[in-house]
């Protein structure tokens, strides 16, 4: 009785071996580390889990057939590069002003299905490189990221200036949406996903600062955002003015009628 295992080492996510002249009594062995797809004339015959199969107790087998055999490591973990090939729009909730951003990163996957995992991704290839893979996954990760940073971004009023500092918790909203998203699609995991750098366009943030709109405290005399309704240095609440919608005077909140030109005040 012919007996073929594999012989590979659990490194790759994907190992492609032939059985020649197989018959129905060979005996596959799948280890523990893997399963194993079996194929004939390109088509797929069986999915294995870790054991022990006689061929023929599995489907009809010629004699002296031509087989072949993927063997999916279920433990392997692969690292991948991202980046974003464009930068990403960002209106700056702080400075109120537009700038652009580009992040890159890594983030590593592992095979969840194998079965869709090899016919969404491996198919006729006979081997699976990272770079391959990196190219096919590639334009869905920007997507979510770019999503993700931009909504990340918004909601919590982060300027450009504190996004270093938020850079774990952006990662780890992003990764189980990549996760949902390739196993769903492709049948792998993203087992972790990191962003590395962030790169912002100097010139634009040059000129965002000096864009940025001040006024100064009443009490103390610290600067502080137009925007602002306390004063971080002592505290001090600000009182909100009322605008004419006719001439713009500013005017004081309890004001009925604009002092300037006598329109009434919503």
């Amino acid at each position: 009785m012919e007996v073929y295992k594999f012989n590979g080492t659990n490194e790759k996510l994907f190992t492609r071996s032939v059985i020649q002249d197989a018959s129905p009594k060979t005996t596959l062995l799948v280890p523990e580390t893997h399963s194993a797809i079996i194929l004939k004339d390109g088509e797929m015959l069986q999915t294995l889990p870790k054991g022990k199969y006689l061929l023929g107790d599995l489907f009809d087998v010629e004699k002296d057939a031509t087989l072949e055999v993927i063997f999916v490591s279920r433990t392997a973990k692969l690292k991948l590069l991202w980046g974003t090939p464009n930068k990403i729009k960002i209106f700056d909730p702080i400075f109120k002003g537009g700038y652009s951003l580009g992040m890159s990163g890594d983030f590593e996957v592992q095979v969840g299905d194998p079965r869709k995992c090899f016919l969404y991704l491996v198919g006729a290839d006979e081997v699976l490189t990272s770079d391959a893979l990196q190219d096919r996954l590639m334009s869905k990760v920007v997507s979510v990221v770019e999503e993700s940073v931009v909504r990340f971004i918004k909601e919590n009023k982060i300027s450009y200036q504190d996004i270093y500092l938020h850079k774990q918790e952006i990662s780890n909203l992003i990764k189980p949406k990549l996760s949902n998203l390739f196993s769903q699609d492709y049948g792998i995991n993203v087992v972790s996903f990191n962003i590395a750098n962030i790169v912002f366009d100097e010139e634009e943030i040059a000129k965002l600062g000096s864009e940025k709109k001040t006024k100064l405290c009443s009490k103390c005399g610290a600067e502080l955002d137009e925007n602002a309704r306390f004063c971080t240095a002592c505290g001090f609440k600000f009182e909100s003015k009322k605008e004419c919608l006719n001439c713009h005077a500013q005017n004081p909140p309890e004001a009925r009628f604009c002092f300037m030109c006598g329109q009434k005040l919503e």
